[in-house]
């Protein structure tokens, strides 16, 4: 039982590293920009070893892939939300989108900036959380006669991503000066109609 105690103390005091860690990262690169942030700007004001940060991210880039996969968490638990499923098929992609943009929000400017690079193939990675929860959306619509039959599911989902990472970065030329979240929807509420039955 105190082995058990233990090892669950351990991966919490881990876990509480590793948050603080990324937590800090996002706060400096946020101020610096990604490109003149070091590893010792970021350890240093964590208060954690250079080795340590070495122990959760292979690399300044591991910063990156740690907030696609806390994004890619966030969509999982989206997905599963009953009001998501509530409404015409057209406010329910509509809602999905907003949340995405919400997500780009709360990531900050200068992150994303960061992200949305062509060196980033992380967009592209089938079977990631944020495409599959708005894969079935879309599934789940066609199957109601909601949507038209083509392109299917995986092609709007790829056309919606497509043209959602447009304006992210269409937001990021203009500097975050309009909402992204207002961005998103006035592009898309136009746009979704086409799918629609």
């Amino acid at each position: 039982m105190a082995q058990r105690q233990e090892a669950t103390r351990r991966k919490a005091k881990a876990e509480e590293s590793k948050n603080r860690i990324y937590e800090t990262a996002l706060a400096v690169i946020g101020e610096k920009g990604f490109e003149a942030t070091t590893i010792l700007d970021i350890t240093a004001r964590a208060g954690v070893a250079i080795g340590t940060f070495y122990h959760y991210f292979h690399s300044k880039s591991g910063i990156l892939e740690e907030n696609f996969r806390r994004a890619d968490e966030a969509f999982a638990s989206f997905a599963a939300t009953p009001g998501l499923k509530e409404g015409p098929a057209g406010e329910r992609i509509l809602r999905y989108l907003d949340r995405y943009a919400l997500l780009i929000e709360e990531t900050g400017i200068d992150l994303i900036k960061q992200l949305y690079t062509s060196k980033n193939k992380l967009f592209i990675r089938r079977g990631r959380a944020m495409q599959e929860g708005l894969i079935a959306l879309l599934a789940e619509a066609q199957a109601r006669g909601e949507l038209k039959p083509e392109p299917g599911p995986e092609g709007i989902c790829d056309y919606l991503f497509i043209a959602a990472r447009g304006v992210v970065f269409h937001w990021c030329l203009l500097e975050g000066e309009k909402s992204i979240r207002e961005l998103m929807r006035e592009h898309f509420a136009p746009l979704v109609p086409i799918f629609l039955a």
